[in-house]
């Protein structure tokens, strides 16, 4: 029975890492394929704007994140000023609205059915020159915006690293004589760097995956460019190899992200947190100003444009439509989370209870899905498919049809393979706090591996699953670049639909489908919120 169990194990496990290493293998053969016309073309004339476009959003995003999301939680968790423990949870927030919603939605506020347009032209009469004075749509609008979008990744990890440092540590650099300023960047900055490190990967990786915000604001990168060379030039070649390119890219700063983070760990051995003894600072109210500033930026002023847009088109929403959007996102939303919470957690549960080393390999390279850029991904996925397809047909001698392309097959699985790394992680924790004295325990009653997880495990990982069913959830509903690609014919989801409103330029019909997407994405940022004040003040 042992046996057989482990075989199946393995062949599961195998299944599982053929579909995730699939696309990626098929991306680098392509390389030993003949050079198209497309593709010299593109290396002659537009790779070298993909490749500086994307390093330059790339250095300016990930720098300003890490002073955003580094000064913020260094304020809040050193400081006591006005309104700090709102703000503590409240910066956290920004991270629910769609990093492609804020694009069109700051697009939209110097448009007619914008804010910033109505503002002035109310005051000042300016009109449509009102425009030229802060057009957003360009490389500088595309950090600013993709920045105050992502800095909560690194802002929530170093609050938490500052935030449960010994109180010593601070004291003595205080007795040393080093100032506020001298005791951030000596002491604070060394202690939460690999907080800071992982943060910025997760910012990077954004940045490099992102599609909408780029295309919309005419920004060529990478991720444009493999779209374009798709979807306009029709070159599978061509997009395969800047896909190539990317995944290079992405696995080095993986691999450096790794190096870089080293194994440097602070202890807090006296358990003394340091917001139980916060600095008052002179300018206290600056410190609220700054916060407040911010938090405008990353959330309030895209909210308030949201509720500007419904009130704008309040008339012209068609609510059937609307809930048809609603139910297509929620459920294939639905369905991929399950099918992926399933499958995760067997894995998961089979390295817990085996040493095969096979399994454990393939966890580690399962974490890596999250890493690889949704529009890579789809390439990846539908391009071997497309091939195997045209060659059965013409092996057979049958007219060419589509057996997976533009099916719900291949949409489930690529969010299986990009969004697994959510699912892993998450029942990895869950199953490391079983003690595993409990599994000897239900070894010695005579209970097999698959007993003892109905029996034992499930019930204590309940509430981890409902966690990372949540978590699967949003992010599928959110994807965009994926879906866009591999969705079957007239199946549309939310962020579609937002999408083809933005590059219609209907921007005033965006408020309400956007405010529900922005409402499915305050779940996991409230769950994260609760954890992380959790952690803070225990």
């Amino acid at each position: 029975m042992s046996s057989k169990l482990d075989i199946f194990n393995n062949l599961l496990t195998f299944i599982f890492l053929l579909i995730f290493l699939l696309p990626i293998l098929f991306i680098f053969l392509n390389l030993f394929t003949p050079a198209t016309d497309v593709w010299i073309h593109i290396k002659t004339y537009l790779l070298e704007e993909y490749v500086i476009n994307s390093l330059i959003i790339v250095f300016f995003v990930a720098l300003f994140t890490i002073i955003i999301g580094t000064s913020l939680a260094w304020l809040v968790s050193m400081y006591d000023f006005p309104g700090v423990n709102i703000f503590k949870w409240m910066l956290i927030i920004p991270m629910s609205i769609p990093t492609y919603i804020n694009a069109f939605i700051y697009s939209g506020l110097n448009e007619t059915s914008g804010i910033f347009f109505n503002f002035f032209e109310y005051l000042f009469g300016l009109g449509p020159d009102i425009y030229n004075l802060y057009n957003i749509q360009n490389i500088y609008g595309v950090i600013f915006v993709m920045s105050i979008s992502l800095y909560p990744y690194v802002y929530l990890l170093c609050l938490t690293a500052f935030s449960n440092q010994s109180y010593s540590v601070f004291e003595v650099g205080k007795s040393l004589g080093l100032n506020k300023f001298q005791r951030l960047t000596k002491i604070g900055i060394p202690i939460v760097r690999p907080a800071v490190i992982a943060g910025v990967s997760f910012v990077i990786m954004e940045t490099l995956a992102e599609y909408a915000t780029m295309e919309y604001f005419g920004v060529p990168t990478f991720a444009t460019g493999i779209f374009r060379a798709w979807f306009v030039l029709g070159d599978d070649i061509s997009s395969l190899r800047l896909s190539s390119l990317l995944l290079t890219l992405v696995f080095f700063l993986i691999y450096f992200e790794e190096l870089s983070r080293g194994r440097r760990n602070f202890n807090n051995p006296t358990n003394k947190i340091y917001e139980r003894k916060k600095d008052i600072p002179n300018n206290k109210y600056l410190l609220t100003f700054v916060c407040s500033l911010v938090l405008f930026f990353g959330f309030i002023l895209p909210l308030l444009q949201i509720f500007y847009w419904i009130s704008y088109s309040f008339n012209e929403i068609n609510i059937y439509f609307l809930t048809k959007l609603i139910f297509s996102s929620f459920s294939i939303a639905i369905v991929s989370a399950v099918v992926i919470i399933i499958l995760t957690i067997n894995i998961t549960f089979i390295a817990r209870m085996t040493n095969n080393f096979f399994v454990r390999l393939s966890t580690k390279i399962f974490s890596l899905g999250y890493s690889i850029p949704g529009v890579v991904l789809a390439v990846g996925v539908i391009t071997p498919i497309t091939y195997m397809e045209k060659s059965f047909s013409e092996l057979f001698n049958y007219p060419p049809e589509t057996i997976l392309t533009g099916t719900f097959v291949l949409l489930v699985a690529a969010y299986l393979v990009r969004f697994s790394t959510i699912s892993i992680k998450t029942m990895e924790s869950g199953f490391n706090k079983i003690s595993k004295n409990y599994d000897l325990l239900s070894s010695s009653f005579g209970y097999s591996k698959i007993e003892t997880f109905f029996k034992i495990h499930l019930p204590i990982l309940l509430p981890t699953i409902y966690s990372a069913l949540i978590l699967l959830f949003v992010d599928i509903v959110k994807e965009l670049p994926m879906t866009l690609i591999l969705r079957p014919f007239n199946f549309t989801t939310l962020p579609v639909y937002l999408y083809e409103l933005a590059e219609a330029e209907n921007l005033s019909s965006i408020g309400l489908p956007g405010l529900i997407l922005i409402i499915i994405c305050l779940i996991p940022v409230i769950i994260l919120s609760r954890g992380i004040m959790n952690n803070v003040t225990k």
